[in-house]
């Protein structure tokens, strides 16, 4: 399961200083004009065609933790830098460095370090937008002090790649963090939440003693509204802060999430607001959060996030994943069947299935603004969203990310919107 921002004004060249005379033109001034303004990213809302593929110039030895769309850019959350791309051109528009040494990058080939973390969007008082992550950070001890490991949640300007602002979190209590990054899951109503994962203090076995710590964060105050130590937040979906409570054998695998000998986690809903519980399901030997949004997670099946409860409609089957496209929709695909249903009143809009004589089964693969995007084997498929029916077909674009100016493939590979 991997393991989500783009194009600004594609085509601008910015004009050099001091112009030499071979530069200058006729005039009064003796300057040579301004550069004509780039036009701007043209959107497609949904989009149904693609242009060619275009391959970002990323450091594949650096290791990547996840990436988002916003507009026409990309953003690209590496262990050394946040970094901002059009998706147009490829070209890279900013890089914002965090600056760190000598820290863990996760390119060891443990599977807890295949997590995906993206960057989160929030917007700023001053109407801009800020683009949310978390990291930890070694400090080491001088004098009598010990060396140790902090969480510090950053906010960088979207538009220019400039650092907003940069607050360290409180340490874990009973608990040292741990060498796998932290990630904000989410943020809603001028609030953050972020989950750390970490050691406990008092385990002696390597293999056992995981926890985690989840914190809600004020990005206007910039201050921790609240810190729940042994709850590892996997998403945040209306209001909700959702994950797994930890017993004390818990271990974190990153492709299939928490696990314990004993059946002592339990999946649980917490308010963003205050940290006080909404809901618990207890008596589990695993737990795996996906985020869905629209209201909805996946724990096994699809589930509704203010109570935790399952849905329905969902289809039943394995490795299932939904999506929510983002208007009215949920899209949830299993091996067996792919289903639309409605967000509102949770009914069934259509049902595709294998086994049908009429149509094949489509891989589902994204949803967005009415479209659902999906694989057939022999290509690429624009279904409707509420009646799951063809729209059209297209070759060749990854869709694990989309938006109305363009789709982004899991390798990330860039597919600008052209139709």
């Amino acid at each position: 399961m991997h393991l989500a921002l783009v194009a600004v004004l594609a085509g601008s060249a910015g004009c050099s200083g001091g112009a030499s005379g071979a530069d200058r033109v006729d005039g009064a001034s003796g300057t040579p004009p301004p550069a004509p303004a780039p036009a701007p990213a043209k959107a497609f809302d949904p989009p149904a065609k693609f242009g060619e593929e275009i391959a970002l110039p990323v450091d594949e030895d650096v290791k990547e933790w996840g990436f988002a769309l916003l507009g026409p850019r990309l953003y690209h959350r590496t262990s050394e830098a946040l970094d901002a791309y059009d998706t147009r051109s490829g070209r890279k528009l900013w890089s914002s460095p965090l600056g760190r040494e000598d820290w863990y990058t996760g390119k060891e080939g443990v599977p807890s370090d295949d997590q995906t973390i993206p960057p989160v969007f929030a917007a700023q008082q001053d109407g801009r937008t800020g683009v949310l992550f978390a990291y930890a950070d070694r400090t080491k001890g001088a004098g009598t002090e010990v060396d140790r490991t902090d969480v510090h949640l950053r906010s960088v300007d979207a538009d220019s790649g400039k650092v907003s602002w940069t607050v360290r979190l409180p340490a874990p209590k009973g608990a040292a963090v741990g060498d796998l990054e932290p990630a904000v899951i989410g943020a809603e109503g001028g609030t953050a939440a972020v989950r750390v994962l970490t050691d406990r203090d008092d385990s002696g076995d390597s293999d056992s003693g995981q926890s985690a710590t989840t914190y809600a964060v004020d990005l206007k105050t910039r201050q921790v509204t609240w810190q729940e130590d042994g709850f590892a937040g996997g998403a945040l979906d209306s209001g909700v802060v959702i994950g797994a409570r930890l017993g004390a054998e818990a271990t974190f695998r990153a492709i299939d999430g928490w696990h314990t000998r004993r059946e002592d986690l339990a999946l649980a809903g917490l308010a963003l607001a205050d940290g006080s519980p909404r809901w618990k399901q207890e008596g589990r030997a695993s737990v795996e959060v996906e985020r869905v949004g629209g209201g909805f997670f996946v724990a096994g099946s699809l589930r509704d996030s203010r109570t935790g409860e399952l849905v329905p409609s969902a289809p039943d089957g394995s490795f299932i994943h939904c999506f929510d496209d983002r208007r009215s929709v949920i899209v949830c695909d299993t091996e067996e069947t792919a289903r639309g249903i409605d967000a509102r009143s949770r009914k069934v809009l259509w049902t595709v299935s294998e086994g049908d004589p009429a149509r094949k089964k489509p891989e589902v693969q994204n949803a967005f603004h009415g479209a659902v995007y999906a694989g057939t084997g022999a290509g690429g498929v624009v279904l409707d969203a509420r009646t799951g029916k063809d729209r059209g077909l297209y070759e060749g674009a990854g869709t694990y990310a989309i938006n109305e100016y363009a789709a982004v493939g899991i390798d990330m590979k860039v597919y600008p919107a052209a139709g």
